[in-house]
């Protein structure tokens, strides 16, 4: 039926009875399109300046991994970066941005092996499984601390997770004290345990790599997809200086020959390139359902099976530069485009 959906809006587009709109847009928003996902967020010192939202755990309950770049700011302890929090645990997951840190309520205290560094990136990862009961540190790829969970102890899956501050209450009881007030970037949350050469790997890779996302699925909270959520109070996207320069050429209508490069290969099929001109799959988005209207979760997961490259833009809006851009660089027909 979405096949069916598709070909019928592109047949439309055709005849020219679906109306098109031409939208202004600035270099930085197109910019933005592609670059969304290097943006860090910076958050104040209050209470109120924290992101908070309720995933599914399931697929955390028996080994998870939190691992991301943190830059403390504010001097002093207890400031949280992030923590997850059930009805009958407010400590399920903790983690300072000292060196203090709770795995299902029991601590790892690592805050002497930990020099404050304010101003500076680090990358920390917070492992844990059941099968090994290890809650384990890492501070710069560095294992520096480890301890026990009971035995057959999972974790709890009615909570909430938190970035900025950490839990007093069931879902909230947020505090001053607790406010991490520092800048974040590229915080995951992985569906296993990650050894210690994975940590490395990140650690080593530098913050502006794409090292995380060779683990697929086993990703589970994304970044990209972090960013995306309510943000409450002083809670800004930054730009870290892993956003990929534009040259003046890409800041100007894109050319054929830009395109042939950046094109993904469809050899296999012997599907060719579109131009930027002719009609191709992307002039769907010129339809009312889409144009004009943000790239939302439920959009990309609508068009995912066609359209994978939309993830990569959840958050930007559809106008005639973003169309334009698609049909010359990603048009990458397959052989099975349009078909019922």
């Amino acid at each position: 039926q979405l096949f069916t959906m598709l070909l019928t809006l592109s047949l439309l587009l055709l005849l020219g009875t679906l109306a098109t709109t031409t939208t202004a847009d600035s270099t930085s928003d197109h910019a933005g399109l592609v670059e969304r996902r290097y943006r860090g967020l910076k958050f104040g010192a209050t209470a109120r300046d924290h992101v908070l939202l309720k995933p599914r755990m399931e697929p955390l309950d028996e080994s998870f991994s939190v691992c991301g770049w943190v830059k403390k700011i504010r001097p002093g302890e207890w400031k949280t970066w992030f923590a997850y929090g059930t009805s009958s645990n407010n400590q399920e997951i903790r983690s300072e941005d000292n060196g203090y840190f709770q795995t299902l309520g029991y601590g790892v205290d690592i805050r002497s092996k930990v020099t404050d560094q304010l101003g500076i990136w680090r990358h920390v990862c917070h492992t844990w499984s059941l099968t090994t009961r290890a809650a384990s540190v890492y501070f710069d790829g560095i294992l520096l601390g480890s301890g026990t969970t009971p035995s057959g102890k999972k974790l709890g899956l009615d909570g909430y997770v938190v970035l900025g501050n950490e839990f007093d209450s069931y879902g909230g009881g947020f505090a001053d004290d607790n406010a991490f007030g520092g800048e974040l970037f590229k915080v995951n949350v992985f569906d296993k345990e990650l050894e210690t050469a994975e940590v490395k790997e990140m650690t080593d890779a530098g913050k502006c790599s794409d090292v995380e996302e060779k683990y697929g699925r086993s990703r589970y909270l994304k970044w990209e997809d972090l960013l995306l959520e309510e943000k409450s109070g002083n809670v800004t996207e930054i730009d870290v200086g892993c956003t990929p320069e534009l040259t003046e050429e890409s800041e100007e209508e894109p050319t054929e020959e830009d395109g042939e490069e950046e094109t993904k290969s469809t050899e296999e099929c012997e599907c060719e390139q579109g131009d930027g001109t002719v009609f191709s799959r992307w002039d769907l988005l010129r339809g009312d359902k889409f144009f004009n209207k943000t790239v939302s979760v439920e959009l990309v997961e609508e068009l995912k099976q066609t359209w994978d490259i939309l993830s990569d833009f959840e958050g930007a809006t559809v106008t005639e530069r973003f169309i334009r851009h698609f049909k010359l660089f990603h048009n990458g027909k397959t052989c099975d485009d349009f078909s019922s």
